[in-house]
């Protein structure tokens, strides 16, 4: 039987992992304790449906929706989930797993279900396809658009996404388009491969003669 001392020592390192995953549910440290299923379930939940988006949406594309289900039916889901896309097995089985009891056991499962997670969000988020990004510049959306190489130096569009053939809408008498007014800071947009730099306190001039 395990003491009070090793089941405190698994809740502490869950607690961590909890953190790490923003988990904002209750935590039923008598419940995990005892090895009652329904305080492992929620975190469970939580972990595989909602703390990654990315990771959400490959599971839906795999027919594998862990929400809306019972107890049973959640866990056999489960474990295809941990065996499809994490291969991963528990050292525990299903009726185990929502059996009272195996504290110390369904600790490390969780645990290792949370590092596999926040594995796989960092993966999918790195291997996420760069996207046009949107900043407001004088109060006016633009969107930045991002070619595949880019020198330090390269030109690069931004366009109004009202407009795909003008970089901006407002013409001064001079025949120059200026966006933004004294007051206002505007803001130089520089591009390259991997960050957009953004440098307030001066002003985006251009001129079409």
């Amino acid at each position: 039987m395990l003491s009070s001392g090793d089941v405190q020592g698994c809740l502490r390192g869950l607690e961590s992992l909890l953190r790490a995953v923003r988990y904002p549910g209750h935590v039923d440290h008598s419940g995990i304790s005892k090895g009652d299923p329904s305080a492992f379930l929620p975190i469970v939940s939580f972990t595989l449906t909602s703390f990654s988006s990315p990771l959400a949406e490959q599971l839906l594309a795999a027919g594998l929706d862990l929400t809306g289900k019972t107890d049973l039916r959640f866990t056999d889901t489960l474990y295809k989930v941990l065996r499809d896309i994490f291969q991963y097995k528990p050292v525990l089985t299903k009726q185990q797993f929502l059996q009272w009891g195996f504290s110390q056991r369904k600790i490390s499962v969780v645990c290792d279900i949370i590092n596999l997670v926040l594995q796989k969000h960092k993966q999918l988020k790195k291997n996420m396809p760069l996207c046009s990004c949107v900043f407001q510049v004088s109060k006016r959306a633009f969107v930045v658009n991002h070619t595949d190489h880019l020198s330090t130096d390269s030109s690069h569009r931004v366009t109004s996404p009202s407009h795909h053939d003008e970089v901006c809408s407002n013409s001064s008498p001079e025949g120059g388009i200026t966006e933004g007014q004294e007051d206002q800071e505007d803001i130089v947009l520089h591009v390259n491969t991997h960050q957009v730099i953004i440098q307030p306190k001066q002003k985006l001039v251009i001129d079409f003669s």
